[in-house]
């Protein structure tokens, strides 16, 4: 294991000399952390450490018409306070004079959304347990291969291929791959996008949350979704999909219940002065067929949860925010404040504080009422004030 990661680390320290025409760049975040936890006897205590974490990115610039990047991902320490190595992103993305090709590991857009997209039906973006301190929420990759082919000035058509869970030597069962396409274009001032996609992971589900079944075996999901984005003063984005099981099955409708899903955002920024600004950013993502009535539910599982965001702003040096995703029908919420400071050029101290609010049982809680030591870590509030570092 040694050995693999030193060999990892020497192939990203000579790529740059290498290969003259590429951008290298690190960005490194370091922080003093405090929170509230429990040990294996579940007696409340605070602990005190440091985390961490680096992104090494390699990307070519060199040729217009290709574009690659490598992206690994460092963080320190894990729960088992071992360092971690990832490997983000390896891509290429190709121009040619009638269609774009995407190869890798990478990330794709689908739908609109911060936060809560019900677009994304690719990696799915409607969960409530996110690190709202990041500068990007939602950042999980795949294997994928894409196909671009424009249509119009304003359109395209998109087709991928997302490759199964490896088993064996990095492949996985053909059967299991996923697959799908959109379309994207313009009504007007409108932004339309459509598309399908089939989830060809065998899986369990678990529709406990409308009804007495639980673990259901499925081979694989259809996804329909459809997106809207326009601007009112305000931009403004509307996502919908659902999942469908293939095959026959007597529990489709209950899943297609279970599954279907809103989400709505709005986006605002205003001047605040010279050189100030201020952004607003509200999403929900309601799934209509699950609880409305507290009494009746399990954490994660209610019809509606809120993102509300405000920033501001202070000229290029300094920012302040907060984020929050509340769950209204159970009242408990995660609230982040953060502050940041460009001190010099690619240099910023940062601070975050985080606290949870509900019951034991809630989707957010300050005492959870279950405890598992080996994968719960902050229980209720957590304080982080460290450093950002890019060069």
């Amino acid at each position: 294991m040694v050995k693999q990661i030193f060999s990892l680390l020497l192939i990203l320290v000579s790529v740059p000399f290498l290969a003259a025409e590429n951008n290298v760049s690190v960005d490194m975040e370091l922080y003093d952390t405090v929170y509230r936890t429990r040990n294996s006897s579940f007696d409340i205590f605070w602990a005190y450490g440091i985390t961490g974490n680096g992104v090494i990115s390699f990307k070519s610039t060199g040729n217009k018409n290709v574009r690659a990047d490598i992206v690994t991902d460092i963080t320190f320490p894990d729960s088992s306070g071992i360092p971690v190595i990832l490997l983000k992103k390896a891509y290429v993305k190709a121009r040619f004079p009638s269609f774009r090709v995407t190869l890798g590991k990478t990330r794709l857009g689908w739908g609109e959304g911060f936060v809560f997209n019900s677009g994304d039906v690719i990696f799915g973006s409607t969960s409530p347990y996110v690190d709202l301190t990041g500068t990007e929420i939602r950042s999980e990759t795949a294997w994928i291969t894409s196909i671009k082919y424009p249509i119009g000035r304003f359109s395209f058509l998109e087709g991928i291929i997302k490759i199964p869970d490896p088993i064996n030597s990095g492949f996985g069962e053909i059967a299991d791959t996923s697959a799908g396409v959109r379309l994207y274009t313009k009504a007007g001032s409108i932004k339309i996008e459509a598309g399908y996609y089939i989830d060809g992971e065998d899986k369990t589900y678990d529709i406990s949350s409308t009804a007495t079944i639980e673990n259901i075996s499925i081979v694989a999901f259809h996804r329909p979704y459809i997106s809207l984005q326009g601007n009112i003063g305000p931009d403004w984005y509307i996502n919908s999909s659902a999942a469908i099981p293939t095959g026959e099955s007597i529990y489709t409708e209950l899943i297609v219940k279970d599954t279907f899903s809103i989400s709505f955002g709005l986006f605002h920024m205003i001047e605040a002065g010279y050189n100030n600004s201020v952004t607003f950013r509200i999403e929900t993502s309601v799934l209509p067929y699950l609880n409305w009535n507290e009494k009746n539910g399990n954490p994660g599982s209610y019809a509606i949860l809120i993102y509300p965001e405000v920033s501001l702003n202070m000229g290029s040096a300094i920012n302040l925010s907060i984020r929050s995703i509340i769950s209204p029908l159970e009242l408990s919420a995660q609230v982040t404040s953060g502050f940041s400071w460009n001190l010099f050029e690619g240099f910023n101290l940062i601070s975050f504080a985080t606290i949870n609010g509900g019951d034991g049982n809630d989707t957010f809680s300050w005492n959870k009422s279950s405890w598992d030591p080996a994968s719960d870590i902050i229980d209720g509030i957590s304080v982080m004030t460290g450093i950002k570092y890019i060069y």
